[in-house]
C-alpha cells in the first residue's frame, strides 16, 4: 500500500471514530448539555490535531499531545460554561478551540519554523472547514425530502454524526495532497 494511500486510510478512519464517539457522548444519556460539549469539543480537537501531523501518529508524544489536548479542551470549555450561549461567544470560543489545535500541531516538530508551520496548518483547516458543513447540509435536505428521522435510526445516526468529521478529514486529505502539487505547477510558471 503506498503512502498516500495509509495516511488517506488514517484521514477516514480517524474522522470514522470521530463521528462515532461524537454519537456515543450525546446519546449516552447521563451527561449534562455542558458535559457533552466539553466532550465533544475534545473529541473534534484531539483528533484534529492528529490529522494536522498524520506524519507523526506512530509516534506515542503526538497521541499524548492530543489528549492533553483535548483535557485542556474539555476544561476550556467547562469554564466557560457560565457564559452566554450567544453565537458570538460560541463563535470566539470554537475560533480559540481551533488557533489552540493548530498551534499545537505545529509545535509538535519543535520551534524552528513553527511561524510558518502555524500558518500552513490554518490554511489548511480554513480551506477544510466548509467540507462538513456542506455535507450537513446535503444530509439534512436528504432525510427532509425522504420524511427522515436520524435519530429513531441507527445507521443513519452514525451518518448524521460521521458525516462531517468523515468530510472533514477528507478535507484536510485532500488540501494536504493538492498544495504542494499547486506550489510545484507555480514555480515553473513563475520561472517562464
Amino acid at each position: 500500500m503506498t503512502a498516500t494511500l495509509r495516511t488517506l486510510r488514517f484521514y477516514l478512519g480517524m474522522g470514522l471514530v470521530q463521528g462515532a464517539l461524537l454519537l456515543a457522548v450525546v446519546f449516552s444519556g447521563e451527561l449534562s448539555e455542558l458535559a457533552i460539549g466539553a466532550a465533544c469539543a475534545a473529541v473534534l480537537m484531539g483528533g484534529g490535531m492528529l490529522q494536522l501531523a498524520p506524519e507523526r501518529r506512530s509516534e506515542w508524544r503526538t497521541w499524548g499531545a492530543a489528549m492533553a489536548l483535548a483535557l485542556a479542551t474539555a476544561g476550556l470549555v467547562m469554564a466557560c460554561g457560565g457564559l452566554p450561549l450567544t453565537s458570538r461567544v460560541l463563535g470566539s470560543l470554537a475560533a480559540g478551540l481551533i488557533l489552540l489545535t493548530v498551534l499545537c500541531a505545529a509545535a509538535l516538530q519543535g520551534r524552528d519554523s513553527l511561524g510558518r508551520r502555524f500558518l500552513a496548518y490554518a490554511l489548511w483547516v480554513l480551506l477544510a472547514l466548509p467540507m462538513p458543513w456542506i455535507a450537513q447540509a446535503i444530509f439534512k435536505h436528504w432525510i427532509t425530502r425522504s420524511h427522515l428521522d436520524p435519530f429513531k435510526d441507527g445507521f443513519l445516526s452514525l451518518v448524521f454524526f460521521a458525516g462531517p468529521t468523515l468530510a472533514f478529514s477528507l478535507g484536510l486529505f485532500l488540501v494536504r495532497l493538492c498544495l504542494p502539487l499547486l506550489r510545484r505547477l507555480g514555480r515553473p510558471l513563475a520561472g517562464g
